[in-house]
């Protein structure tokens, strides 16, 4: 059932299940093949994140890391996830282009992906910039816009569980899946896209503190600026549609609490999910507790000011636009 999937690239390569330790005999060491499922297990790797594990051992050769077989070790019983049902497509159709296309060539159906050998993707997408996240521009015609692996990675993406070489090299290919080297071995999270902010996040303005989704474009906020605070217009506003969505509840010191996406980052340039209770939010605050919470809205928000860090106040800290890498597109 494990095959191999890719060479070299960093400690390792995407090939067969992985394994924890040498020779597959290290406690909790991934098996060989796809376990029963409800089989007993140990955890090969234990997250250590806010981020849910999202497979401790995956099988296949597949490209897409959805058309592998998955596993996670829960309760000490094994819970298989087989391959999704799109898999029954090819990686690489026979409608796709040969050799792969430029970015921002024009294409039609917006439900091809093409995943090449040499490890270029390619995908026909509707968004400017083949980005759906932090929030999609709609383009039409639609695009093609392709990428190639993280540097330093194999050309498919590293099975869960198995052995590497570089602590901190990160393989993914997707804000919703996190591929990274810890411990030795390449771990699979759940990833958590930026798409920002509760609706009713207060930040700062002129005219007092206003919830975020009462925002428009236009209106004015307070945000950094050449490293003066001034009030300054927002030029652009985001509302992300989410379903079964999942924010970090933030506690500052002083009372304030703030809910968003794990991957909205800070003025520091961390994430919301690598905030833990007793780490610093900044200079002047200090984090009272962070938890992974369930989402209770159907979309998130975001503003972004015209200034020169794109940041703004929330809750009275500063944190950053998710609109602003990604007008950089």
């Amino acid at each position: 059932m494990g095959g191999s999937g890719g060479s070299g690239g960093v400690g390792g390569s995407a090939g067969t299940g992985g394994t924890a330790g040498s020779g597959g005999s290290a406690p909790g060491a991934c098996p060989p093949a796809p376990p029963s499922p409800g089989s007993s297990c140990s955890p090969p790797w234990d997250a250590g994140t806010p981020f849910p594990v999202e497979a401790h051992c995956t099988w296949g050769d597949d490209p897409r890391p959805e058309c592998r077989t998955a596993a996670r070790c829960i309760d000490a019983k094994w819970v298989i996830s087989p391959p999704k049902t799109t898999c029954s497509a090819p990686p690489l159709p026979p409608s796709c282009l040969m050799p792969p296309p430029p970015n921002t060539t024009k294409c039609s159906d917006t439900t091809l992906s093409c995943w090449y050998g040499d490890g270029i993707r390619c995908r026909c997408s509707g968004c400017q910039g083949g980005a759906e996240y932090p929030i999609c521009r709609p383009i039409d015609p639609p695009e093609w816009w392709c990428d190639t692996p993280p540097a330093g990675c194999p050309t498919k993406v590293p099975q869960a569980g198995e052995p590497c070489g570089t602590a901190g090299a990160s393989c993914g290919r997707d804000c919703d899946l996190i591929v990274r080297c810890e411990g030795g071995v390449w771990r699979w999270i759940q990833g958590s896209c930026p798409i920002c902010a509760a609706p009713d996040t207060p930040v700062a303005t002129p005219s007092g503190q206003r919830s975020i989704a009462s925002l428009a474009v236009g209106d004015l906020v307070y945000s950094v600026d050449h490293d003066a605070i001034v009030a300054v217009p927002i030029i652009e506003i985001g509302r992300t549609p989410v379903a079964g969505h999942r924010v970090v509840r933030v506690v500052l010191e002083n009372g304030a609490v703030l809910e968003m996406s794990p991957g909205h980052l800070i003025a520091d340039g961390r994430s919301f999910g690598e905030l833990v209770a007793g780490s610093s939010f900044d200079a002047q605050h200090t984090v009272v507790s962070a938890e992974l919470v369930p989402y209770a809205y159907g979309a998130t928000f975001d503003v972004l000011p015209a200034s020169s860090s794109g940041m703004y106040f929330a809750a009275g800290v500063l944190v950053r636009s998710t609109m602003e890498q990604s007008l950089l597109r």
